[in-house]
């Protein structure tokens, strides 16, 4: 089998409930052999991924889809530090693999460790009230874990911080756990302070307080903290996780499928991770039905992710509900999403990432000024 043609349409999904949609870039990898593998990221730079996939011509074209690891290796040699683009070709490559073989994703990937995954949950703006309400309503559907986005890069103070985190724990009490995560907003000195002052709503992880690179300061709130801190950009990529385990820096690491260069990098990250202990959460960069399919695929394959809730929120949050069955969603880039119900998702039992492209959307979502790129034949 060969790769003839390959396709990277830049599409915006909009948000049911409100707010900012994402802007996405599905992509279209074709074979001669007539599988074709589809697939989406999440949110993106779409122009850095196109460009990329764009640079990956030499690499993509003529090669045999069945190497993942060759291809993703050769990807890495050609454009480095583009996880978002390598995600993307990477989730495509594992349809075509899946649809070859006519089995699931997860199957081939070792089998299925678990029927269903719990479903976690990201609160980002709003005030104290309005967070409160949103932390009562996913608990109210099954949802047991919730983290809370804190610190200047999100618009709040140490004092607002105190406020959102204290009428959470008032509104679901404290047999939901409840993290908070400053996406490294924070210098060592404030993120001491608000970790402190926390304590006392007992916490299950303050994820990424400090800047990517210091690794010294995690490892500092470590020695400090009674609540366990996490790392997520610091170790998003291989290289990083390693430098936050050499370092005794950091208590769980938090990853994005796609971030870590898509699903083959990242059973190399779990591996890693498991082996040092380390507690693990997956987020999303809130994409379609293909992002959440393709880490479905990957959690549900390995017993250690299993353990652990997820934050894989694309189509809970794009399509304002958290029942994707009822009424089934027929407006998502896939004509049959991932289930999410009850507090949990289910990774699809179809070949590949088990979805139906919904080709008569994309023209609808193509991004406003910008044009699909093709290659191949």
């Amino acid at each position: 089998m060969k790769i003839t043609k390959v396709e990277a349409i830049p599409c915006t999904i909009p948000r049911k409930g409100g707010g900012m949609g994402s802007n996405v870039v599905l992509v279209k990898i074709h074979t001669d052999e007539g599988i074709i593998g589809a697939a989406d990221g999440g949110t993106c730079g779409q122009d850095n991924v196109m460009l990329a996939i764009k640079q990956w011509e030499p690499v993509l074209i003529g090669a045999n889809p069945m190497n993942i690891g060759l291809i993703v290796n050769n990807m890495l040699r050609s454009f480095t530090h583009n996880g978002a683009a390598m995600g993307v070709v990477d989730f495509a490559l594992h349809d075509i693999v899946g649809k070859a073989l006519n089995m699931p994703v997860y199957q081939y990937l070792g089998g299925k460790a678990c029927e269903k995954l719990a479903t976690g949950m990201m609160i980002s703006h709003g005030t104290s009230l309005e967070r409160a309400k949103i932390a009562e309503k996913v608990v109210d559907v099954g949802i047991t874990n919730i983290v809370c986005k804190v610190g200047p890069g999100w618009g709040t103070t140490v004092f607002d911080d105190i406020a959102n985190i204290k009428a959470i724990r008032d509104a679901v009490g404290y047999e939901v756990l409840l993290g908070v995560d400053a996406n490294g907003g924070l210098d060592y000195s404030t993120a001491l302070d608000l970790a402190l002052r926390l304590e006392e709503f007992k916490l299950y992880k303050v994820e990424q307080p400090v800047p990517t690179w210091d690794y010294d300061g995690l490892r500092r709130l470590r020695n400090k903290l009674h609540t366990p801190v996490w790392a997520h950009e610091s170790a998003i990529e291989i290289p990083g996780l390693l430098e936050c385990i050499k370092k005794d820096a950091t208590d769980g690491a938090c990853i994005k499928v796609v971030w870590t260069g898509g699903i083959y990098q990242s059973r190399k990250w779990a591996a890693i991770a498991e082996a040092a202990n380390l507690a693990i959460t997956c987020g999303s960069m809130v994409g379609s039905g293909y992002e959440a399919s393709a880490q479905a695929h990957f959690l549900a394959a390995d017993p250690w992710m299993t353990k652990f809730a997820h934050a894989n929120l694309g189509p809970p949050l794009l399509h304002n509900q958290w029942d994707t069955t009822n009424p089934p969603i027929t407006d998502d880039l896939s004509k049959n999403p991932p289930v999410f119900k009850d507090g949990y998702f289910y990774p699809p039992d179809g070949p590949g990432l088990g979805l139906e492209l919904n080709e008569e959307i994309i023209p609808k979502l193509i991004t406003k000024g910008k044009a699909p790129i093709s290659y191949g034949s």
